[in-house]
């Protein structure tokens, strides 16, 4: 019969509803008081496509501590990430945590569901 070969044993459905699948997330990060990323930014700015083009990333960009944007306080991401600890673990590979500029204890992530997205171009990253 047709139908029982395209069933599959109970096993197999728990072990696929016990993993948990990646979803998008609203993560905000904040520097340490005093960090200064301006020399290495460029090495975090090289790498953003890389994290977008492999499905990491779906937006990313520096947050601000006045509205005319001169001091930075941190960066913002909507990513995809099966947990909170994974996405500290995939900050954690940044050049902003490896210089300690990042302050890994003040991630804030919430999962997100995004209605609308318009793209703004980087070079680099394939749409």
């Amino acid at each position: 019969m047709l139908l029982s070969r395209a069933l599959k044993p109970l096993s197999f459905y728990r072990s696929i509803a016990t993993k948990m699948a990646k979803i998008e997330w609203a993560v905000t990060i904040f520097d340490k008081p005093g960090a200064d990323r301006t020399a290495v930014r460029p090495r975090h700015v090289a790498a953003i496509p890389d994290a977008v083009n492999a499905g990491v990333f779906t937006a990313a960009g520096a947050i601000y501590k006045d509205v005319e944007k001169t001091q930075f306080a941190g960066s913002t991401f909507h990513m995809m990430a099966e947990s909170k600890e994974e996405i500290a673990e995939i900050l954690k590979k940044d050049i902003y945590y490896e210089e300690g500029i990042w302050d890994i204890d003040s991630i804030v992530a919430y999962p997100a569901g995004i209605a609308v997205r318009i793209a703004k171009p980087m070079a680099g990253v394939k749409i």
